[in-house]
């Protein structure tokens, strides 16, 4: 989480986004509300901050976890009636790789990019290496990233070194964690900025 933490700022800021006050946040997919209490640490004002879930138990979460202003609402992002290019920062985190049809993944994609300003970011964090034992997630590669964004600028890193390897090795030494977590192939996840040109 420190290292997602720290190279999530360095993206920010490598794009522009050094300060946060008054940015509109939108989040995809925001579970408990971890990431939006995140963007408030760094600087984001509640009232300017959205989350959105399916699912109405990590809602109620949410709800209950973020501060009153920050707004949270249950449904589709597509079913929402929210405005077009409104926000400055539209966030995703392990959300499309739950999405196993291609056209529910182009439909998110689409709202995605109509929600984000001209000049604003989408922010990316996903697997790109599918879990064998997990077959309620398909991994999302670059070929689709680049299909589902079309006409988007995309700078994306490999980063998380893969969970398997770091459970195994984490006990006996962090430090080595950190240095195979520099290796590009050993790890699963992108983060990144996706932008309209």
């Amino acid at each position: 989480m420190q290292e997602r933490e720290r190279q999530t700022l360095d993206v920010l800021r490598r794009h522009g986004f050094e300060s946060l006050h008054t940015a509109r946040v939108i989040e995809i997919g925001c579970g408990t509300g971890y990431w939006l209490r995140e963007f408030v640490r760094w600087g984001a004002r509640p009232e300017n901050i959205t989350g959105l879930d399916l699912l109405a138990h990590r809602v109620d979460e949410a709800r209950a976890l973020c501060a009153a202003s920050t707004t949270i609402a249950c449904g589709h992002v597509a079913d929402l009636g929210l405005a077009s290019n409104a926000y400055d920062l539209v966030l995703q985190s392990t959300v499309f790789t739950s999405l196993l049809s291609a056209d529910m993944r182009r439909q998110v994609a689409a709202e995605m990019i109509r929600l984000v300003k001209r000049d604003g970011l989408i922010l990316w964090y996903d697997f790109h290496i599918s879990n064998p034992r997990n077959r309620d997630t398909r991994a999302v590669k670059m070929a689709e990233i680049r299909q589902l964004f079309p006409g988007c600028h995309i700078d994306l890193r490999r980063i998380t070194l893969a969970p398997p390897l770091l459970r195994s090795l984490a006990p006996y030494s962090w430090l080595l964690c950190y240095m195979l977590g520099k290796i590009p192939w050993l790890c699963t996840h992108y983060l990144g900025a996706i932008r309209k040109q």
